[in-house]
C-alpha cells in the first residue's frame, strides 16, 4: 500500500469556478428534463391531458352505449313505445283516427 499524500485545498478562485461548471451542468441537465425532444416533461404532461380527455371520452361513449341498448330493448319489447315513436317521427295514424290542423293557414299568412 502507497502511503496517503494530504489532499491540496482548492483555492477560492477554484471553488468558485466550480461551483459554476457544477451550477451550469445542473441548469443544462434540468432544461433538458423539461424540453428533451419527445421525452421532456412538457410532452409527459401533454400525454397525461390527452389520456385524461380520452378517459372522460370513453366515459361518455359507454353513458352513450348505455342509453342505445336500452333505447334497443324498449323498442324490441314496449310495444306502446314503438307505436309513440312511429307517430312523432313519421306522423303515423291508427285505421281509426283523423288530424285536424290548426294554425296551418296562420303559418302561410305569415310568410
Amino acid at each position: 500500500m502507497s502511503p496517503r499524500r494530504p489532499r491540496k485545498r482548492l483555492s477560492a478562485q477554484e471553488q468558485r469556478t466550480l461551483r459554476r461548471v457544477i451550477l451550469i451542468v445542473l441548469a443544462v441537465g434540468l432544461l433538458w428534463l423539461l424540453f428533451a425532444p419527445g421525452h421532456g416533461l412538457l410532452r409527459y404532461r401533454r400525454l397525461q391531458h390527452r389520456v385524461q380527455s380520452l378517459a372522460e371520452e370513453n366515459r361518455d361513449l359507454e353513458r352513450r352505449n348505455d342509453a342505445l341498448r336500452q333505447e334497443i330493448r324498449r323498442l324490441r319489447t314496449d310495444d306502446r313505445y314503438l307505436e309513440e315513436l312511429a307517430r312523432k317521427k313519421y306522423g303515423l295514424l291508427r285505421e281509426d283516427e283523423t288530424v285536424y290542423e290548426f294554425g296551418a293557414a296562420e303559418k302561410k299568412k305569415k310568410k
